[in-house]
């Protein structure tokens, strides 16, 4: 890939053929209400077809968007991971390895990338989410006001040999990184320490929580662009929405039903950008035993 200019963003996502009508919806809908000049790169789990593909380009007619099979990018990110065999092996054995590892290399020229993930609906104008001095030495997340979505136990951070750090929060739906800032000693650890990934699909999420508490890391103001857990709330500051999986089909009956959904005359937002805060083991257990509580007793 050529490398990228100074004044030009790539955003990337990663997609699949199950869902793709949903991801393009929201990604018609970031090309359609973000007012800062952007193209978009497309990852593929390998299960999106010419078909698709021919699809896809039709779909997002008139914006530059490129779509790359993962398996078309292994070899290269293998490659620059050399010698660190726990990154290498979480990048060939996990989708959420090619989610952080393919961004990362994607323009070796650049210093900053910029990743969303493709179920994320915008709903109204905004300018100055890819903002290239928000991310300098650091990171941007989405905010998780609800939970601490990571694969470790708390007690795991108490102990006496080296142990998991973490920021208070976040969610790795929005992945903004300079990659300088990266501590990568910090990754290749982390992700071989399998004691500490009791959740698979949370591994990424906390070795990030780790790689943030590092470095300049900061989040979208959670009232802007919000996770969509049930007893969320679509506030006038909103301009965008992470539909999760889990509760996806159930607000998307509730936005569709909203006749202020898409206010594309409205004003255009610009995000606020909150600082990362470090989480202790105290906070830790408080954030999972709300997750208990919602996830076990659907007490919300």
């Amino acid at each position: 890939m050529k490398g990228q200019e100074d004044e030009k963003i790539i955003v990337q996502s990663l997609i699949g053929g199950s869902q793709l009508p949903f991801y393009l919806r929201c990604l018609k809908s970031l090309i359609a209400f973000c007012q800062d000049r952007i193209d978009l790169q497309l990852l593929t789990d390998c299960t999106i077809s010419q078909k698709d593909k021919d699809s896809i380009h039709s779909e997002l007619d008139g914006t530059i968007a490129t779509i790359t099979d993962s398996s078309e990018n292994t070899s290269r990110v293998l490659d620059c991971l050399q010698g660190r065999t726990n990154c290498q092996k979480f990048r060939k054995d996990s989708i959420w390895g090619i989610e952080f590892f393919d961004p990362i290399f994607a323009f070796p020229n650049d210093t900053i990338s910029f990743y969303l993930d493709a179920d994320i609906l915008f709903l109204r104008p905004f300018s100055g989410l890819f903002d290239r001095n928000q991310v300098k030495d650091g990171a941007v997340f989405l905010k998780d006001t609800q939970w601490d979505a990571y694969s470790f136990r708390p007690w795991q951070m108490l102990s006496v040999k080296k142990r998991p750090q973490a920021v208070k929060g976040i969610t790795t739906g929005l992945v903004f990184w300079d990659k300088a800032a990266i501590d990568w000693d910090y990754l290749e650890w982390f992700l071989g320490e399998h004691h500490l990934h009791q959740i698979p699909e949370w591994i990424m999420p906390a070795a990030q929580a780790g790689l943030a508490n590092s470095c300049e890391a900061k989040t979208i103001c959670p009232r802007q662009l919000t996770n969509l857990y049930p007893n969320a709330r679509i506030h006038e500051d909103i301009f965008g929405v992470h539909l999760l999986g889990s509760y996806r089909i159930e607000w998307m009956e509730k936005l569709d039903a909203k006749e202020d959904n898409h206010l594309g005359n409205s004003p255009t937002m610009v995000p606020r950008f909150e600082k990362c805060v470090s989480q202790n083991f105290f906070g830790y257990s408080m954030r999972q035993m709300r997750r208990w509580k919602n996830t076990r007793l659907n007490l919300w």
